[in-house]
């Protein structure tokens, strides 16, 4: 008895994908025994992140247009005029733990995840420039301190995985040019301190001066919760000579009054 050509194929292509899934399984079984690993949010064992709680972190993150809810302005007085800036996510539940776990329990990992709907953010806020000019995107730095006990910055390392991965478009540049003043060097983290402690600071970043006056600058950081630490690093860009009129967060913090997300 012939078995037809149309079945052979068929069982051909099952055995394949049968044989691609248990050498799938196989190495992360074996990664996992020399390895082993726990879902970043939710700890369940053998996955970096888990399928349930990427998919949660994905519907928590937006893509532009961004909704309403996700713009906020910050107030530059000594400017008269305010900052734009553009959030991808509401910080609370999943993409809150996520977002925890990337920057204070080693999940560099998830800087590719997020990096994609930074990315987004920053090239729809980009407006394009006279003669082709460059924008700078420019992180906001982390302290030595976080750095010192991290080993990255987390802000940078979202951007790094982005431009590697080509999602920015061709008139885009990242340029650090933001760094901590030296008496704030080895100050503690923004999140300590209290909202009038943060509002009523003193300068914290002193930016290199720009390479071509009044050249424009995106601002990037990973949480935005009272606006003092894009202010700061907005009036450091524009007494450097550069023009800033737009900020991008990974995740905005809701107004007390709105409650706290779990």
């Amino acid at each position: 008895m012939r078995i037809p050509a149309q079945w052979l194929d068929a069982l051909d292509t099952l055995i394949q994908r049968r044989t691609v899934r248990w050498i799938s399984f196989g190495l992360r079984e074996l990664t996992n025994f020399l390895v082993p690993t726990s879902c970043a949010v939710c700890s369940r064992a053998d996955f970096r992140l888990c399928p349930e709680c990427r998919s949660e972190i994905q519907k928590q993150l937006s893509l532009p247009p961004l909704p309403d809810g996700h713009h906020h302005y910050v107030e530059l007085p000594l400017l008269a005029q305010q900052l734009s800036v553009s959030s991808c996510g509401i910080y609370g539940k999943e993409l809150a733990r996520s977002m925890l776990a990337f920057k204070n329990k080693q999940r560099y990992f998830l800087g590719s995840v997020f990096a994609p709907y930074v990315a987004a953010a920053i090239n729809s806020s980009c407006v394009p420039q006279p003669d082709a000019m460059t924008t700078y995107i420019v992180p906001v730095p982390s302290s030595l301190k976080a750095v010192g006990k991290r080993g990255y910055s987390p802000v940078a390392t979202m951007l790094e995985r982005g431009m590697n991965r080509g999602l920015y478009a061709s008139h885009l540049s990242i340029r650090p040019v933001l760094h901590y003043r030296v008496r704030h060097v080895f100050a503690g983290a923004q999140k300590l301190k209290s909202g009038s402690a943060r509002r009523s600071g003193k300068e914290h970043f002193v930016a290199e001066q720009a390479d071509t006056p009044g050249r424009q600058v995106i601002l990037v950081d990973d949480v935005l919760t009272t606006g003092s630490t894009l202010r700061q690093a907005a009036m450091a860009c524009q007494k450097a000579g550069y023009s800033v009129s737009v900020g991008v967060v990974l995740a905005l913090t809701k107004p007390p009054n709105q409650g706290p997300e779990q």
